[in-house]
Parts: C-alpha cells; sequence; structure tokens
C-alpha cells in the first residue's frame, strides 16, 4: 500500500498546474513511486501563507504570481514554511536565477516545459530526504549534548522566530528562567559526574512539566530558559506552570532519595504581544526576578 505525500502547489496557471496535477496523479501508476500524492492547489502567496497552520510534505512553488514576484516569494514561502522543503517550478531558464533560489533556501529549481514526470517524482523524492537530513544536522548543532535540550544559541534563534509569530497571531509568551540551587555544592562534595546526574535529571522534570510546543533549552551551566505559548494573561495559567515544575521535581527528588537536596530558583515574565520589549530585555528581566528569589531564599 502506498503512503501518501501532501504536496502544496502554489502556480497561478491552472494550465502549468494541471500538467502538473496530471504528472502526479500518473505516476501511482508506477511500482518505483512509493507514495500517492495528495494535491492543494492555491493561485496566490497569500492564499499559501493562509494555510502556513497545515501540514505539507513538500511546497512546489512558482515564483512569479499575482502578489509577488521573484525571489522574494522564495524568501516569505521559507518564512512561513520553514519546517517543509520547497522546489521551485519556474518557467525562466536562467543558471543565476536557478543558482540563487538554492541559496534562498530551494531545494531545487525546475524549468517549466522541460521536466517530465520521472525528473519531478525525483525531484520530491531527493528534496525531502536532503531536506531532512539538514535539519536532524542542524538539530545535532543546536542541541545541548548532556540534556538533550536546545542550547543557548538555539533557543535565541527559536525565540526570535515565535515571538514574530506570536505578534501576528495576538498570543501572550510565558518565559521561564531556572537556576538549580547548589549545583557547585554537590559537585565539590559528590563529584561532577553527579552534578552531571542533577542537570539531566532536571532536563527531564521540564519535559514533563511542558507542552512539546513550548521551547526548552540549557542556557548556561545550571540554568535553563523556557519560552511557552500561548499563556493567559491572568494569574492562574502561570501559577499552573510553575507550581507543576515544582511538583514534578518534588517527585524526581522523592524518586532518586539522594543525600543531597536539588532545588531550583525561579523568575518568570509574561510578554504580550503588542509589547515592543526585545529577546534581550526579557532574558535579562526574567534572569532578575530568578535572582531576587534565590536571593530570598538565601536569607531564610
Amino acid at each position: 500500500m502506498k503512503g501518501v505525500l501532501k504536496v502544496l502547489l502554489v502556480e497561478d496557471s491552472d494550465l502549468s498546474a494541471n500538467i502538473t496535477r496530471d504528472m502526479l496523479e500518473k505516476s501511482i501508476k508506477y511500482h518505483y513511486v512509493e507514495y500517492k500524492f495528495e494535491l492543494t492547489h492555491v493561485h496566490s502567496l497569500k492564499a499559501a501563507i493562509a494555510l502556513s497552520d497545515k501540514y505539507f510534505d513538500i511546497v512546489l512553488l512558482d515564483l512569479n504570481l499575482p502578489d509577488s514576484i521573484g525571489l522574494g516569494t522564495l524568501e516569505l514561502m521559507c518564512q512561513y514554511f520553514p519546517d517543509i522543503p520547497v522546489i521551485v517550478l519556474s518557467g525562466i531558464d536562467d543558471f543565476k536565477l536557478s543558482y540563487d533560489t538554492i541559496k534562498y533556501g530551494a531545494q531545487d529549481y525546475l524549468v517549466k516545459g522541460k521536466f517530465d514526470m520521472n525528473s519531478l517524482i525525483r525531484s520530491i523524492y531527493y528534496s525531502i530526504e536532503r531536506f531532512n537530513m539538514l535539519v536532524a544536522l542542524k538539530q545535532l548543532a543546536l542541541l545541548d549534548d548532556l540534556t538533550g535540550l536546545f542550547n543557548r544559541r538555539a533557543f535565541m534563534n527559536l525565540a526570535e522566530h515565535q515571538m514574530k509569530i506570536a505578534r501576528r497571531k495576538n498570543i501572550n509568551i510565558f518565559f521561564v528562567f531556572c537556576d538549580l540551587d547548589d549545583l557547585k555544592l554537590i559537585n565539590d562534595n559528590y563529584g561532577h559526574p553527579e552534578g552531571d546526574l542533577v542537570l539531566k535529571e532536571f532536563a527531564g522534570v521540564l519535559k514533563e512539566s511542558f507542552r512539546e510546543s513550548d521551547i526548552l533549552a540549557r542556557y548556561a551551566g545550571d540554568e535553563f530558559i523556557i519560552l511557552a505559548v500561548d499563556v493567559d494573561e491572568g494569574d492562574n495559567d502561570q501559577a499552573m506552570i510553575r507550581n507543576r515544575l515544582q511538583q514534578n521535581l518534588e517527585m524526581k527528588k522523592n524518586k532518586l532519595k539522594k543525600p543531597y537536596d536539588i532545588s531550583v530558583s525561579l523568575g518568570t515574565v509574561l510578554h504580550k504581544p503588542d509589547s515592543s520589549k526585545t529577546l534581550y530585555d526579557i532574558i535579562e528581566e526574567v534572569d532578575t526576578y530568578m535572582y531576587k528569589e534565590k536571593k530570598r531564599k538565601q536569607k531564610r
């Protein structure tokens, strides 16, 4: 039984779209084609962007559309569909343009009228595999080796992108900054392997406490930062997140039964979509709140 690949075709010419559709439909007859193709066709960039919350395996893109022309079309598609490979279908047989599209993020460049069914299917297969490989390599470069969470560089890039999405969708973002208390004492008294174990176990607590849509990162040393999306402005959601984190940490401590205490100081900030604060402003603010909590603990 053949699998299904979801294809978004962004093409203003119905004639060109029908030719592409016929190629994809006919390909199912051939044994070497492992998938059947589910095609969604739109005529403009605006209509494509309206589908950015839908899942597609690949985008077939005409650069010259009624509402966007040239490489800017590709740039916007890669911005709104960052997790989907793009193949450019163009009526212009030009080496420099084809080379530029690859630099701007396309996986391949096919000239209309000069590709057949076999070359189209091959391009789709190769583009998806190549894109997935690049994503995997990029993720390895953006992950913290010890905890498996994102590293600081990854968090900064992902958070900037998420803030733009939140502004466009008019939703709040909740930032949580965590600092493990007295990790140095654990390292000094029980050794660095034990300190590394605490870091890994706390990363597990974070994964249990937040959603898959949230961004979790080891920011530096014993510091962690979380970006949680779509959190209500009222105190209930924010308090629930803090309480869930602390409860999960207590459960982990009871399970591990270590001779030392594992605790964390938290700082939190709710970022509204109409705020003019930069990501660096927010991190500085949430770090300040965390530091104040740590100072309060030390005075007890």
